[in-house]
């Protein structure tokens, strides 16, 4: 990784953390759907990652959020385990031998359907921990899963635009 990749993600974790923290965190529909556009940090982490430094990277994401949300490591919980799931999801959407060390993944190199499928099911793990984690049990389940589902739709809505934007924004500058 050169320095000027290394900058660049740097920008990007501060820009994606800033949104979250001062917009996102104030997108909420009918009191359950809610956005969490942090996420995008995870999941465009390049696949070469070494899975130790994808936790400390995840780790660091969500107590970040869990300081602007006061939610108490609610947040850290859910990015660590999804950090920690990420090589193994990778392997299983892209079975080939060794592409999960040269995949990019993003929207331009990966396509809409493999993209989409990716981001549903990282996005889904992380909602499911960070609402069962909230509600604290399953004593309100019907609850939980309403949460799960709409925040899950509108995440992935507002993560795959974010991506249109970006693949149609990174064509033009060629």
């Amino acid at each position: 990784m050169s320095s000027q990749d290394i900058i660049k993600a740097s920008l990007v974790f501060v820009l994606y953390l800033t949104l979250q923290v001062l917009f996102a965190r104030n997108l909420v529909l009918f009191d359950v759907a809610f956005c969490f556009i942090y996420l995008v940090i995870i999941l465009w982490l390049p696949g070469e990652t070494d899975t130790l430094w994808v936790i400390l990277i995840s780790f660091a994401i969500g107590i970040f959020v869990d300081m602007f949300y006061n939610t108490a490591g609610v947040h850290a919980a859910a990015c660590t385990l999804i950090g920690f799931l990420r090589k193994s999801i990778l392997k299983s959407f892209f079975p080939s031998r060794g592409i999960e060390n040269e995949i990019n993944v993003r929207l331009a190199q990966l396509g809409h359907q493999r993209y989409l499928a990716y981001i549903m099911a990282m996005t889904f793990i992380h909602h499911l921990a960070l609402f069962f984690i909230e509600a604290g049990g399953t004593h309100l389940f019907l609850n939980t899963l309403l949460k799960i589902f709409s925040s899950l739709l509108f995440t992935v809505l507002v993560i795959y635009l974010l991506s249109v934007f970006v693949t149609n924004l990174s064509r033009e500058k060629q």
